[in-house]
């Protein structure tokens, strides 16, 4: 069985795919919205609680909070998007017509499969690159009660790093660029896997 042979026409595999994903993602605009509203009630008393902070500060909350709802409620969206993708499709008598115009069951699943493995890929970016920023900012802002944020100079504390066989811990780091300054650094000197000092 080729490539070619494992998808039904171009038309059909464009039509599915096209409505998984719009019912998936109607799916996880709708959790969304209900979840983040939620999500408001019961920490904007919080957020409005420090003196100066107004709707701004609610909306940069939303801004935040609202890529990790979407993070961990993307996967039951493309379980329900799938779900009732099928059931349309079965309601129209259109996956009869699939099998009874001599499509297999992989023919005829093939392209939600694709269409789900776009949605993998963008749910990894999307956590890679908005989730983990959104998340630390959050996290931050929570440590000082919904205050100002400190401004990010580029101190990190307990960092490691490998060079070869080596593990490099570093207690403190201080400015960025030229001016960074290590602290506390501990070199574990190791050979084979093996430690054989450690220079402070």
């Amino acid at each position: 069985m080729t490539i070619v042979s494992f998808f039904p026409s171009r038309t059909v595999a464009i039509y599915m795919g096209r409505m998984f994903l719009v019912r998936t993602f109607a799916v996880l605009a709708a959790l969304v919205l209900v979840l983040q509203a939620l999500d408001l009630l019961s920490n904007s008393g919080d957020i409005l609680a420090f003196p100066g902070n107004g709707d701004a500060q609610v909306w940069q909350y939303v801004s935040l909070r609202a890529p990790q709802i979407v993070s961990r409620f993307l996967p039951f969206s493309v379980l329900l998007g799938t779900i009732l993708t099928l059931i349309t499709m079965n309601q129209n008598s259109e996956i009869v017509a699939l099998k009874g115009s001599g499509l297999s069951a992989h023919q005829v699943l093939a392209p939600l499969l694709v269409a789900s493995l776009g949605v993998a890929v963008i749910s990894f970016v999307f956590n890679d690159r908005v989730v983990a920023r959104a998340t630390a900012t959050l996290n931050q802002w929570q440590k000082v009660n919904y205050g100002k944020l400190p401004i990010d100079r580029g101190d990190r504390a307990n960092v490691w790093v490998r060079d070869g066989d080596d593990l490099i811990e570093v207690a403190q780091i201080r400015g960025r660029g030229d001016a960074t300054r290590l602290g506390g650094i501990t070199l574990y000197d190791r050979t084979g896997g093996n430690l054989v000092a450690i220079l402070r």
